[in-house]
């Protein structure tokens, strides 16, 4: 056994010793030291000259998408944010009548503009007047007449502290005015504005009255606060 295991040791010394002559000697080792193997390791390690040029491409194309959003989101950035939302407002209470001053001429107008009251300088008080409209027709007694356009309304006069005047100290001037559809059918010429009455819940026509027919216009004088109408006689 100790001779056997001698010989095959031998054996292995001698096929390793003579092993790179051998490989030299040989095609497998012409191929491996040809310049041409070299270089196509080279190329297959290192994936070639195309294989490169295209990792190359695909970095910069990287490089353009990262640049492209850095750019976005500096944009975004500098974007001001959007403004906050602004609550909801009330409409604006209308705005309340002045008061008159004693030696000068002031008119009063009705909210949607048929009906206005007009004193004069003789006034020696501060008033303020309003109208209010519509009123409720059942809420007084029927007109003599068709009433025009439902021109029923109430003319108040108070002080500028609110104290009610039931009669001005002096006359003013009411006009009404109408439209030509709510003229249709009718003859202006009978238009008649009437005071209710209260002490006699009774309409009583207005004394001083003018009629203005192509402006559509009707006018008074008064000097009574109370329920007015424009009808019909």
């Amino acid at each position: 056994m100790k001779v056997l295991r001698g010989l095959v040791i031998a054996a292995i010394i001698l096929a390793l010793a003579t092993f790179p002559f051998l490989l030299k000697g040989s095609r497998l080792a012409a191929l491996i030291e040809s310049p041409a193997y070299a270089a196509g390791l080279a190329l297959d390690t290192h994936g070639g000259p195309a294989a490169s040029n295209e990792n190359e491409q695909n970095e910069r194309e990287d490089n353009r998408n990262k640049n492209d959003n850095s750019n976005d989101n500096d944009d975004e950035d500098d974007m001001p944010p959007p403004p906050p939302p602004q609550p909801a407002q009330a409409a604006p209470a209308p705005p309340q009548a002045s008061c008159s001053t004693p030696g000068q001429e002031m008119t009063f107008t009705s909210a949607d503009g048929r009906v206005s009251v007009k004193v004069f300088p003789a006034l020696s008080q501060s008033v303020r007047i309003s109208i209010r409209m519509p009123i409720d027709p059942g809420a007084v007694p029927p007109a003599g007449g068709p009433v025009i356009g439902g021109l029923l309304f109430q003319v108040i006069a108070e002080t500028c502290d609110g104290t009610p005047i039931p009669t001005l100290s002096s006359e003013a001037n009411l006009g009404v005015k109408y439209s030509d559809g709510d003229a249709s059918g009718h003859d202006e010429g009978d238009f008649t504005i009437a005071r209710l009455d209260t002490s006699a819940n009774q309409w009583r026509d207005v004394q001083k009255q003018a009629h203005d027919a192509p402006a559509n216009f009707v006018s008074a004088t008064i000097a009574d606060m109370g329920y007015y109408v424009l009808y019909e006689d």
